[in-house]
């Protein structure tokens, strides 16, 4: 045989290999949009933990709840970045979520326990109650399983009005996901500054500065993502909406 011949005939033979196998595919690369399965269980000691809310969030925002064999799926779910977040009132789980890719997983498993709380991210914030602009108690707890920003916030701060100038808007863009916004005022008038900015959620006093003594850093405004099992995703003094608006997103 030709030896020109014979070597185009073995690369020949070469290139329909290495097509084959790019054709086959790799466990890293993505799947179809639509394609996509997440899977898992809660466990609490080593027992089934059955009843509790996990949420997909990011690249969808869906909700089920752990069956009686403490196990929980999402499928047929199209995207490309996915958070799966389990929560339950007065409880921590091991991970505290799940950050995901374009690819399936079977193995989501979380581990409960009695929560821990704190003030800085990554923790659990406790519970927490005070006055709103109609004169009435609001908990915060009222709003478990929701996404919540809290804004810290006084009348004499520039920055703190340019974001309540937004604040309403943000509010009326996500509230239907989940999305609750609690403004804390350590400073001003909290009927006055809900009505000059038609604000609808609670504006919460806080003038003897009770919960800045507990969540306060450098200064107004301090921004606060809590994710939907009250745990803090996101704390900066500072507005920065890009960033604000963003790990809202990320977890409803």
């Amino acid at each position: 045989m030709n030896t020109k011949r014979f070597v185009f005939i073995l690369a020949a033979v070469s290139a329909l290999g290495i097509l084959a196998a790019c054709k086959g595919g790799s466990p890293a690369d993505p799947e179809p949009p639509g394609n996509l399965t997440f899977r898992g269980t809660i466990t609490s000691g080593g027992t089934a933990l059955a009843g509790v809310p996990v949420y997909l969030s990011s690249g969808e925002s869906r909700a089920t709840v752990t069956d009686a064999n403490g196990a929980f799926s999402f499928t047929n779910v199209s995207g490309s970045l996915f958070v799966v977040t389990p929560s339950l009132l007065n409880h921590a789980f091991t991970p505290s979520n799940y950050e995901l890719g374009a690819q399936s997983r079977n193995d989501l498993a979380f581990t409960d326990a009695p929560a821990t709380y704190g003030a800085v991210i990554d923790k659990i914030t406790a519970d927490f109650t005070a006055v709103n602009q109609n004169g009435q108690p609001v908990s915060l707890y009222s709003y478990f399983g929701k996404v919540v920003l809290i804004d810290f916030s006084a009348d004499w701060c520039g920055p703190c009005r340019a974001e309540a100038e937004k604040a309403e808007n943000l509010y009326q863009t996500y509230r239907s996901k989940g999305f609750e916004v609690l403004t804390i005022l350590i400073d001003g008038s909290i009927s006055a500054w809900a009505s000059q900015y038609g604000l609808t959620f609670p504006v919460l006093d806080d003038d003897a500065e009770a919960l800045w003594a507990v969540y306060g850093e450098g200064y107004v405004p301090l921004n606060i993502v809590l994710d939907r099992n009250m745990t803090i995703r996101y704390k900066t003094a500072g507005y920065t909406e890009s960033a604000i608006v963003a790990a809202i997103k990320k977890y409803l």
